[in-house]
């Protein structure tokens, strides 16, 4: 059994855009994030990934839960893993993505144009920023 949990972040800039990353063992587009073990803190985990794989570094405050469904890994889409989401703004839009990152793209959470897109990011996560920017 496996106990780990996925963490991701729904990252917006200042016009509403939103972060969205493919890695290099996917051909999903999704949220940034990580995997977290038993007993690891999760927002910990989040913001050494996103400094890792982005270069993106957000102070703890800037980060509030958000409520998700657990949804299979992209890396792995034939396992279902409880996930964690956290909603920050973030101040810059330039990130400087890792070796690992094949494709990081600030998209129009209303019209991404980018695809194909994971579960979690496509049924969540955008629709939950449009209805949070009144659309």
């Amino acid at each position: 059994m496996n106990d780990q949990r996925q963490v991701v972040a729904a990252l917006n800039d200042r016009t509403g855009r939103v972060l969205v990353i493919r890695r290099r063992d996917t051909g999903f587009f999704t949220q940034p994030g990580t995997l977290v073990d038993p007993g690891g803190d999760p927002l910990d985990a989040l913001r050494a990934a996103l400094w890792r794989d982005l270069g993106v570094s957000l102070p703890r405050t800037a980060f509030a839960p958000c409520e998700c469904e657990p949804t299979w890994e992209p890396s792995n889409p034939s396992r279902m893993t409880p996930t964690i989401g956290f909603a920050a703004r973030a101040i810059l839009t330039e990130i400087t993505p890792a070796e690992r990152i094949a494709e990081a793209v600030w998209v129009n959470p209303e019209d991404p144009h980018v695809g194909p897109r994971a579960p979690l990011t496509e049924d969540t996560i955008l629709p939950r920023v449009v209805d949070a920017m009144g659309g």
